[in-house]
């Protein structure tokens, strides 16, 4: 991400189907210190399953949120 995220920042997944057999993950950041939402991002692909879209979005939630922590020394 561009910007630094606050700390308490938190994340909400939603797994959406688009069409039978196609799923997609959308990801908002929540600001801590409003409750507002930060940003959204959503699923550069289509997923075959739920299960898929999921195990995706979960990942993308963590690559989101690791990519603004500093590396532990």
């Amino acid at each position: 991400m561009p910007h630094r995220l606050r700390p308490g920042t938190r994340a909400t997944l939603q797994v959406r189907q688009l069409l039978p057999g196609e799923f997609a993950w959308i990801i908002t950041l929540l600001d801590p210190g409003t409750g507002n939402v930060r940003s959204t991002n959503y699923s550069p692909r289509r997923y075959a399953s739920q299960d898929e879209a999921s195990a995706a979005g979960k990942a993308a939630v963590l690559e989101i949120l690791g990519a603004d922590t500093p590396p532990a020394p």
